[in-house]
């Protein structure tokens, strides 16, 4: 079984904001698919960053700009309805105020794995593959795609 991997760099804003990456995704598969000689397999990205994460969703904007947010913070909120800071246990560790996003990326997960078949990612005509920062100001992500195939 063949093995390829790649990493690529993103610049991300606070608080639940999104990028598609599922062009990312098919050119690893694509790029691996050339160097390794392989059609067939699975690719797994892994986004390094303790509090983002990688999901799967429609990439419109509704669900880009409010509805995942609106979702996860009622889950776990980052601010109250006054906008005071909702005490976490976490934030008395390090002395910050992302408690919340470290169970928002708990819940997306940091890693996805899609199969391709014949080059391609199996993904539905909806589906978008999407890096969402979790932690409550901009940073810096890495993400690992990894591909494995025949």
């Amino acid at each position: 079984m063949a093995v390829y991997t790649k990493v690529k760099d993103y610049r991300t804003k606070g608080h639940m904001s999104m990028i598609d990456v599922t062009n990312d995704f098919r050119q690893a598969v694509q790029e691996a698919c050339r160097e390794k000689n392989i059609s067939d397999g699975i690719i797994t990205g892994f986004t390094t960053g303790g509090v983002a994460a990688l999901t799967t969703l429609e990439f419109e904007p509704g669900m880009v700009t409010r509805d995942l947010k609106y979702a996860l913070d009622k889950i776990s909120p980052w601010r109250d309805e006054n906008g005071r800071l909702v005490y976490y246990k976490h934030h008395e560790t390090w002395g910050d105020d992302n408690g919340s996003s470290h169970i928002k990326s708990a819940i997306l997960s940091p890693f996805i794995t899609i199969p391709f078949v014949n080059g391609d990612i199996t993904i539905g005509p909806w589906q978008n593959l999407t890096l969402v920062e979790c932690d409550t100001r901009n940073r810096h992500r890495e993400i690992v795609f990894q591909v494995m195939g025949e």
